[in-house]
């Protein structure tokens, strides 16, 4: 019986070795000088995302395509790697990024969903590469309003794993027959790289995406998104927060330019950061295609969220368009140390069902326009602070959608030529507090509406500064509110714009409130983040628990 089980396995080991190479291969494709007959070497190189698509990788797998080529068609990446052992698709040769499209046209029986599919595969390094799908031509089977440059997407039973995505451009996707009326904005999925997972529906069998990170890509000439991630969430009594929501996110140093939409999507995630990004002129409208309308980052249903140390420069649209926005139903969003600047929205926009909804830290200057460009006869789209419940629009849901636990503190929002903005906030325990709210130069804060509903709940708005016009109703809600002078420097410059001067008055006026603590500060995605903000936004340091710290972005003593 043992020599039986032992002939057994030495047949299952010899199967193994005989299908699994000891050796890591190197796959090489040339559109200009390839054949599909070929070995697939740098001598003689395959020619086509079919052949690519029809061989099987292992760990340590390399794919490389030929710099300066442009390959048509679909390629789906066919195996996995392993931790430590990733399939690595990238490029070889001088010469500009090699170009992978969706775009094969009529005779190619249509532009395809999408570049490139990962699909039910992981452990995968997408490096150096450029990425199109400007879909003109509808194919049987796929959306016309779909397209997307790289789609990864687990319908598996089991959890996807490590996703390292750098160096990429992004660029030119749109989907063929796009909708541009404004009720059917949502409808529009096109994006550069997108992440989904189906719905987990079997105990035991539950799945998602872990391990996601994006950084050092260009995000330009897109229909609408530049990163969707998205998880279709659990039945009832299946899964937890984790996971039923794709997890461990980090994007990080890439540009995006001029979007149609919003840079970075987190619908679904558990342990996102998003930071050092620039977006530049996110909600853009210069190709008629784009809708036109966005925020540069926005989350929806996610837990444990972090937004820091982005730029923003004029977000654009119709409706939301703040520098940076949250939208409902999350938990646990921190948005500090971001520079935004001209965005037409305003500077905060809390939607509804949030809990531990946070900005700090934060500077925006010049936003909330809007409403006195003539883009839009409603008097609320343009705010300073926007913290929305839903019973504006439905009266029937009032009180049920509330967030609870609200905090603006420590953030420079300046106005410095004419235009009005509102305040309009509605929710549960909210705390507004070490502000400057300097408004200068023909500029009115907060005059064009003025709302506030704390529910029977403590509504804490103390110890901000108030410079020039802002409106007074606002101002006696104010426990202690400080009239004088911001004395900013450095204007015009990242690096110490709006800083503060030795005479200002926001020195040592603050107040000391900790607000809630970043949930795994210090692990994983969060490793490099402190439960409590330990600088302000120019790198002093700050401690809210003892003191007397300064009102504003700015902790600078003298």
């Amino acid at each position: 019986m043992k020599k039986q089980w032992n002939l057994k396995l030495g047949v299952a080991l010899m199967f193994i070795l005989a299908t699994s190479p000891a050796i890591a291969t190197n796959y090489y494709i040339s559109s200009s000088i390839g054949k599909d007959s070929n070995q697939g070497t740098i001598a003689a190189p395959f020619k086509s995302l079919n052949k690519i698509s029809s061989t099987v990788l292992y760990p340590g797998d390399t794919v490389l395509f030929k710099s300066g080529d442009t390959f048509k068609g679909h390629y789906k990446i066919n195996g996995s790697g392993k931790e430590g052992k990733p399939v690595v698709i990238t490029s070889y040769g001088k010469g500009e990024k090699p170009i992978l499209s969706g775009q094969v046209g009529e005779a190619g029986g249509g532009d395809h969903a999408e570049a490139i599919r990962i699909q039910n595969v992981d452990n995968i390094v997408l490096d150096g590469l450029e990425v199109q799908n400007e879909r003109l031509v509808s194919r049987k089977g796929v959306r016309d309003m779909d397209a997307f440059g790289i789609s990864i997407h687990n319908s598996s039973n089991k959890v996807m794993r490590n996703f390292l995505f750098q160096n990429l451009k992004i660029c030119n996707v749109y989907a063929s027959t796009p909708t541009l009326k404004r009720e059917d904005f949502d409808k529009i999925q096109v994006s550069g790289i997108r992440f989904t997972s189906t719905r987990n529906k079997i105990a035991g069998k539950e799945k998602n995406i872990d391990g996601v990170e994006i950084r050092n890509c260009y995000f330009t000439d897109l229909q609408r998104l530049g990163i969707q991630l998205k998880h279709g969430g659990g039945a009832a009594g299946i899964g937890n927060d984790s996971i039923n929501r794709n997890m461990n996110i980090h994007i990080h140093d890439n540009e995006f330019i001029y979007l149609g939409g919003s840079g970075v999507l987190p619908n679904a995630t558990y342990n996102c950061l998003i930071e050092n990004n620039l977006f530049d002129h996110p909600g853009s409208d210069i190709d008629q295609r784009m809708p036109g309308r966005g925020s540069s980052i926005w989350n929806y249903n996610a837990v444990n969220t972090i937004m820091q140390y982005n730029t923003v420069i004029s977000a654009n649209g119709y409706l939301d368009s703040y520098g940076i926005h949250i939208d409902k139903h999350n938990k646990n969003t921190f948005v500090q140390y971001n520079y935004m600047i001209d965005c037409i929205g305003g500077f905060v926009e809390i939607l509804a069902n949030n809990k531990n909804a946070v900005y700090r830290f934060n500077v925006s200057i010049n936003s909330g326009y809007r409403y006195s460009k003539g883009v839009s006869t409603w008097k609320s789209s343009s705010c300073t602070i926007y913290i929305y419940s839903d019973r504006w629009t439905k009266p029937k849901q009032a009180g049920l959608m509330l967030s609870d636990g609200v905090y603006v503190y420590n953030n420079t929002v300046v106005m410095d030529y004419e235009f009005e903005t509102t305040f309009n906030i509605d929710a549960k325990n909210m705390f507004i507090y070490n502000n400057i709210f300097s408004s200068t130069n023909g500029a009115k804060m907060g005059y064009l509406q003025n709302k506030i509903n704390n529910n029977g709940t403590p509504f804490t708005l103390t110890n901000n500064l108030y410079e020039g016009d802002v409106n007074p109703e606002w101002i006696k809600y104010d426990q202690n509110p400080i009239h004088g002078v911001s004395k900013f420097t450095g204007k015009g410059k990242l690096e110490s714009a709006y800083n503060l001067t030795k005479d200002s008055d926001a020195i040592n006026n603050g107040i000391t409130i900790l607000g809630p603590p970043v949930p795994g500060a210090g692990r994983g995605v969060f490793k490099n983040i402190p439960s409590y903000p330990t600088v302000d936004f120019y790198g002093n340091p700050i401690d809210l628990k003892k003191g007397s710290p300064n009102i504003g972005a700015s902790n600078a003593k003298f």
